[in-house]
């Protein structure tokens, strides 16, 4: 009898602990955040890989980040997948960048192995305060947004 008691008592304990319903005081604490969409182009077109970053401008700076996909359609997420950014004025980057590196197949121990990031889109759309770019996220409204960026120079 007294083994089934501890039995149940331990699936009881661990079936709460495990069930996901609990949450730490971190997780009570963080701000509420509203799913946030978009798409990103470039010349016209959709821009695969981008990085969006979107950092908020009020209070204590939060960012939410997302990637583009080949469509140039973008999720973003402060704390877990898809969760979105806070609510309020944002200011927004845009990174897209192709990493150069020794050529496939290359013996890297009789090679120079120099990585390169090269830029895919102009550098300025990838600092906060030169972008030009900013998105301000609503708690009751959709907030889906479209970046239209150009290689102007």
């Amino acid at each position: 009898m007294r083994c089934i008691l501890i039995t149940i008592v331990l699936t009881l304990f661990l079936g709460t602990a495990c069930s996901g319903t609990t949450e730490d005081k971190w997780t009570k604490q963080r701000p509420k955040t509203y799913p946030v969409t978009g798409t990103v182009n470039f010349d016209g077109k959709p821009l695969e890989g981008a990085t969006i970053v979107f950092r908020s401008s009020g209070g204590e700076p939060q960012a939410a980040v997302g990637r583009s996909n080949a469509e140039g359609a973008f999720q973003l997420r402060t704390f877990e997948d898809g969760d979105g950014a806070i609510a309020g004025e944002h200011s927004v980057s845009i990174t897209c960048v192709e990493t150069e590196g020794p050529p496939a197949g290359a013996n890297l121990d009789e090679v120079d192995v120099v990585v390169k990031e090269v830029s895919l889109i102009p550098e300025k759309y990838g600092d906060l305060k030169k972008s030009g770019l900013s998105a301000t996220v609503s708690p009751d409204k959709d907030n889906v947004f479209l970046f239209d960026l150009e290689n102007k120079k």
